[in-house]
């Protein structure tokens, strides 16, 4: 799809908007190009998008249809903002919580958890050693995650009305 744009932007024609791909209207965006050979090139890639677009259809059909059958599908589809594509995608992802043994260990993983490093836990005090009271600094988001994971849950958030930045006070 982005390779049928960008012949068109290369020739410097407007196609914003997913009608540039309809069949229906294909004549009409072809014959805009000037030259023959790039009206050929375009007529190939449409082609290829024609039989992309139906192995995308079965592969979504059997990704929904494997989905199914996970006993946990069904629970996390009630979540808000996690439709059937999103289930999958997070079932074939994550596979089992149990293999992790806490939860902060999933959160991790998935590159929710914040990073949290101290210098001193331990100091000599009047020639004891004793435990830090400093809380221990913040250091940002975990680098080491599954990025797949990461990024399907920031779409989730970033779709859900709940997550929206705070407006400034003037």
């Amino acid at each position: 799809m982005n390779r049928v744009k960008g012949l068109y932007r290369s020739w410097a024609i407007g196609c914003a908007g997913q009608k540039v791909y309809s069949p229906r209207q294909r004549g009409a965006w072809l014959e805009k190009l000037p030259e023959a050979g790039v009206r050929r090139r375009a007529e190939q890639l449409y082609q290829q998008l024609d039989g992309l677009v139906q192995i995308r259809r079965e592969a979504r059909r059997e990704l929904l249809s494997e989905s199914r059958k996970h006993p946990a599908s069904q629970l996390l589809g009630q979540i808000p903002r996690l439709g059937p594509i999103r289930v999958a995608l997070l079932i074939a992802l994550l596979q089992t919580p149990h293999r992790f043994r806490t939860k902060r260990q999933l959160w991790a993983y998935c590159g929710l958890a914040l990073q949290t490093r101290i210098s001193g836990e331990y100091r000599f005090t009047e020639g004891q050693l004793q435990h830090s009271k400093r809380a221990p600094a913040l250091r940002g988001l975990n680098a080491n995650h599954n990025h797949d994971l990461k990024s399907l849950f920031d779409t989730t958030a970033s779709r859900t009305r709940f997550c929206r930045k705070p407006k400034r006070e003037s």
